[in-house]
C-alpha cells in the first residue's frame, strides 16, 4: 500500500500551474469591527467555481490565470455577512479583506449556488469547526460556558462522566487527544478534577477538532486534535466583557496599543466558593478550608509591517484544595496547574510564500503539600516542555497548496519529587530521577485538484524520538481523497497512520494525580492506523450541510496500569504497565444550519470499541473499552427571536457506560460476620455490563440589552430540564428488601445531579 501512497504523494507535490501567465491575490481576512484575523475564512473565485480558505493565521493566496474579463471573488464566513469584490486581474493584487459580523435581525445576502460548499469541495473530512460565539449560546451548567463540553455534542465525540468536561475521540482514551491553545499543549485541561475545561469562552476566537485525516503538521497522539485558538485583541476600540455565574466571575479588556498595528486581550476568571463558605463558617478558628480555580489569558500582537506581525500569548492557571486548621498550625493541601507562553512571528516572503515561526514553553505541575508546625513535605509531578517550530505555506497555483516545516521539543518529566524540612533542617526521602527527551519531527503536506471532479491531500510525517539510549524513527503516511458526484455532493476517504509517545498512566478515571511518562526500552510508543470513507451533501443552495462518515480504527501498543499499584513514588513504574491493542469502528452522521434565525445541529454516532491487553480480563479475553457506547445522539438548536431574545436547547442521548459487576461474593471468616467487611466480590468479565441509558434536555433563554456603549446580558440556562436520575455509578450493597422483610445484596444506582437552573449577568462595554 505504501508505494501507491508514495506515487500519489510525489505526483501531488511536483504538479504544477498548467496557465502560461499568472497573478496573485493575497492578504489577509479580518472582521472590520475588531481587525482580527477570520481562521478558515472561504474566499472563492465564482468565475472558475473554486476557492481556498484562510490559514490559521487569516492568511491566504490565489493564483489565477490573467484575463480581460472581471474576477468575482466572493468571501464568506459564519456568522459574517457575504461579501462581493469584482475587479480586472492584470497584475499582482495585495488585497486585505473585511467582512462585517452579520446583524441577528436580517438574513444573509441572497447569492445563489456560491454559498460555503467547503464541506464537500475540500479534501478535509472528520473535521468541524465551532465558533466561540456559538458555543457561548448553548445552555451551560453552573452558568460556565464550556469549549470541551460543547466538543463532546458532535458525532464522533463521547462524554466521560455526567456534566464532566473529558472526552473520547473514535475509541481512544482521554490521553490520545492533542489539545492545543495557540499552539502549546495542554496535558492536562481541566479545572476542578475534570468538571470544566480550562478555557474562558470570552477569550477564545476559534476551535476546530479534527479526528481523523490528520494533516501532517499535527502528530504525538492518536486519537484527535482539539486547536483553539485565543482572541489577538481589537486594534481599533476598547472593549470589555465581564459576568458574574454562579460559581465564578470574569472579566476580558480588549483594546489597542496602536491603533490598527498592534493590540492587547487579557482575560481572568475566577472561582469563589471556597470564600463564600469560609465566609459563612460560625468558628473560623476551628478551620477551614475549600477549593477553588483561577485562570488567566493574555495576548499581545505587533503588526510590524505589511510582511511581518508577532504575537506572544499566555495562560496561567491552577487548582488548589486545601484544608486547615490553625490550632494544629497544620495545613493540607492539593494543586495543580499550567503555564504556557507562546511566541509567533509570521513573515510573508513572497505573495505565494507564508512562513510562521513559534517558541513555547509550557509546564504542568501537581503538587501535594503537608505542613505541620516548623515541618513541611512536599509530592511534585509533572512535565516541562520547550519547544521550536517552523511552519511554511506554499500556494504556487489555485489547484495547489503545499505545506511543510520541522518541529522540536524537549520534555522533561517529572515522575515523582519528594520534598520536606523540618525547620531549617532537610527530611531524606528517595530520590526519583527526572526523565529527558528529545522529540523531532520534520512533515510536508500537499493539497492538489487534479481536476473539478479529484482532489488529493497527502502528507508525510517523519518523527524522531530519543529517551536515553532509545530512538525511534518512523514514517507516518497521511492521505484524504475527494471525489466530486456533482456541485453539492462529494465522496471522501482518507487514511492516516499516527504515533504517541508520551502515556498516560492511570489505574481509573483520569485525575490530576495521574502521570505522564515517556516512551522508553519498557513503554513502547503507542500507534494507530485510521481508514474513514464519507459522503458529503449540501442541501438548499448550501444552507444545510451534511455528512455521514464511517471509519475503522487499529491501536497497538496501548497501556492499562495494573490495579492496586502505587503509580507516586514507584521507580519501577514501567513494571506496573501491561499492553496490549485496541479496535473502534462506526459511522458518524452530522447535519448542520448555519444561517438563519433558526440554526444548530444533529450528530448520531453509532460504535463499537474494544480492548485485547494480556493479564487484563479473564483468560485475556477482548473487552469493550470503557467508553465504548453504541449510540449517541444529539440535537442542538439556536433561535433568534429577535435583537433582544434568544433561545437555545440541547438534548443528549446515550448507551450506557460499560463497568465491571461483581458476578458472585464469598465470606471470609477471619473478619468475624460484618456484613461490611466479611464479604468479597467476585468480578467477571471486564465491562460486561451496560448502565441504564443517559438522556438529558438543556434550555437556555438570553436578553440582550443595549444602552448606547454598554450591553447588558442576563442568560437563564436549566440544566436536565425533566429531572432524569441519569446513572453516575453503581455499587453493590446490602439492603432491605420489603418482599422478603430481610437485607440482601443489590446493586444500587447514584446520581449526582438532577434540575439545576442557572442566572448569568454579563455586561459587554
Amino acid at each position: 500500500m505504501l508505494k501507491y501512497f508514495y506515487f500519489f504523494f510525489i505526483l501531488s507535490v511536483f504538479s504544477t500551474s498548467l496557465f502560461s501567465q499568472t497573478h496573485t491575490i493575497s492578504g489577509y481576512a479580518l472582521d472590520e469591527k475588531s481587525s482580527e484575523a477570520l481562521i478558515g475564512c472561504n474566499v472563492y473565485v465564482n468565475n472558475l467555481k473554486k476557492g481556498t480558505s484562510t490559514n490559521a493565521y487569516g492568511f491566504y493566496s490565489i493564483t489565477l490565470p490573467e484575463s480581460k474579463d472581471s474576477v468575482e471573488l466572493i468571501i464568506s464566513y459564519i456568522g459574517y455577512d457575504l461579501k462581493i469584490i469584482r475587479f480586472i486581474l492584470t497584475s499582482d493584487i495585495k488585497l486585505n479583506i473585511t467582512l462585517k459580523p452579520t446583524s441577528e435581525q436580517l438574513e444573509q445576502v441572497e447569492i445563489k449556488g456560491v454559498r460555503n460548499r467547503e464541506n464537500v469541495e475540500s479534501t478535509k473530512m472528520s473535521v468541524i469547526e465551532l465558533p466561540a460565539k456559538q458555543i457561548k449560546e448553548l445552555p451551560a451548567i453552573f452558568g460556565e460556558k464550556d469549549v470541551l463540553k460543547a466538543l463532546v455534542l458532535l458525532p464522533g465525540v463521547q462524554s466521560g462522566r455526567e456534566a464532566f468536561a473529558g472526552f473520547y475521540v473514535r475509541g481512544g482514551g482521554s490521553d490520545q487527544n492533542l489539545v492545543l491553545l495557540d499552539e502549546a499543549v495542554l496535558y492536562n485541561p481541566f479545572h476542578l478534577f475534570n468538571f470544566f475545561s480550562v478555557f474562558n469562552s470570552d477569550a477564545i476566537k476559534n476551535v476546530q477538532l479534527i479526528k481523523g485525516g490528520f494533516p501532517a503538521q499535527y502528530g504525538g497522539r492518536l486519537s484527535s486534535i482539539v486547536d483553539i485558538s485565543l482572541k489577538d485583541g481589537n486594534a481599533r476600540e476598547y472593549h470589555g466583557e465581564g459576568g458574574i455565574g454562579f460559581i465564578a466571575s470574569r472579566l476580558t479588556v480588549e483594546g489597542p496599543i496602536i491603533k490598527d498595528k498592534s493590540s492587547f486581550m487579557i482575560s481572568g476568571r475566577r472561582t469563589y466558593l471556597d470564600l463564600l463558605v469560609n465566609a459563612l463558617n460560625p468558628n473560623p478558628e476551628d478551620g477551614g478550608g475549600g477549593v477553588y480555580f483561577y485562570d488567566l489569558n493574555t495576548k499581545l500582537n505587533y503588526k510590524i509591517s505589511e510582511n511581518d506581525r508577532v504575537f506572544v500569548s499566555g495562560y496561567f492557571g491552577k487548582d488548589v484544595l486545601y484544608s486547615e486548621i490553625p490550632s494544629d498550625s497544620m495545613l493540607f493541601q492539593i494543586d495543580w496547574g499550567n503555564k504556557t507562553l507562546t511566541s509567533r512571528w509570521n513573515h510573508i516572503f513572497t505573495k505565494k510564500l507564508f512562513s510562521n515561526t513559534t517558541f513555547i514553553y509550557n509546564d504542568y505541575l501537581f503538587r501535594i503539600i503537608i505542613e505541620r508546625g516548623n515541618t513541611e513535605a512536599k509530592l511534585l509531578s509533572g512535565i516541562r516542555d520547550v519547544s521550536g517550530k517552523i511552519d511554511f505555506d506554499y500556494y504556487p497555483s489555485l489547484r495547489h497548496k503545499i505545506k511543510w516545516g520541522f518541529h522540536h521539543t524537549y520534555h522533561t518529566f517529572i515522575p515523582s519529587l519528594v520534598k520536606g524540612t523540618r525547620g531549617t533542617t532537610p527530611i531524606p526521602f528517595p530520590e526519583y530521577p527526572q526523565k529527558f527527551v528529545n522529540h523531532s519531527a520534520g512533515y510536508i503536506n500537499s493539497d492538489y485538484s487534479f481536476s473539478d471532479v479529484i482532489s488529493l491531500n497527502s502528507g508525510l510525517r517523519v518523527p524522531f524520538y530519543k529517551y536515553k539510549n532509545f530512538d525511534y524513527l518512523n514514517f507516518e503516511p497521511r492521505l484524504a481523497m475527494k471525489y466530486s458526484l456533482n456541485q453539492t455532493s462529494s465522496i471522501k476517504l482518507s487514511y492516516t497512520r499516527m504515533d504517541q509517545f508520551v502515556q498516560l498512566v492511570t489505574s481509573a478515571q483520569e485525575t490530576p494525580l495521574d502521570l505522564w511518562v515517556p516512551s522508553s526500552d519498557k513503554i513502547k510508543p503507542q500507534n494507530a492506523d485510521q481508514a474513514a470513507i464519507g459522503y458529503f451533501r449540501n442541501f438548499n443552495d448550501n444552507k444545510y450541510e451534511s455528512s455521514f462518515e464511517t471509519y475503522y480504527k487499529k491501536m497497538n501498543n496501548i497501556t492499562e496500569y495494573k490495579e492496586g499499584a502505587d503509580i507516586f513514588l514507584n521507580p519501577n513504574i514501567e513494571d506496573f504497565i501491561l499492553f496490549g491493542e485496541g479496535w473502534a469502528y462506526g459511522g458518524e452522521f452530522f447535519i448542520r444550519k448555519n444561517e438563519g434565525r433558526v440554526n444548530g445541529w444533529i450528530g448520531y454516532t453509532l460504535s463499537w470499541s474494544m480492548r485485547q491487553i494480556d493479564g487484563f480480563n479473564i483468560g485475556n479475553e477482548p473487552y469493550p473499552a470503557k467508553y465504548d457506547r453504541r449510540h449517541d445522539l444529539s440535537v442542538v438548536a439556536f433561535y433568534n427571536f429577535n435583537k433582544k431574545w434568544s433561545f437555545s436547547a440541547v438534548f443528549v442521548y446515550g448507551t450506557g457506560n460499560s463497568v465491571t459487576l461483581p458476578v458472585g461474593r464469598f465470606s471470609d471468616p477471619s473478619y468475624g460476620w460484618d456484613p461490611y467487611f466479611s464479604w468479597y466480590s467476585d468480578y467477571g468479565y471486564r465491562n460486561s455490563f451496560k448502565m441504564q441509558s443517559y438522556n438529558r434536555l438543556d434550555l437556555g433563554i438570553k436578553k440582550t440589552v443595549v444602552k448606547k456603549r454598554f450591553t447588558f446580558v442576563e442568560s437563564f440556562d436549566i440544566y436536565n430540564v425533566y429531572n432524569r436520575r441519569n446513572p453516575f455509578f453503581l455499587m453493590n450493597d446490602k439492603m432491605y428488601d420489603p418482599k422478603t422483610n430481610s437485607e440482601k445484596w443489590m446493586l444500587r444506582q447514584f446520581s449526582i445531579f438532577g434540575v439545576i437552573p442557572t442566572i448569568n449577568f454579563s455586561i459587554i462595554f
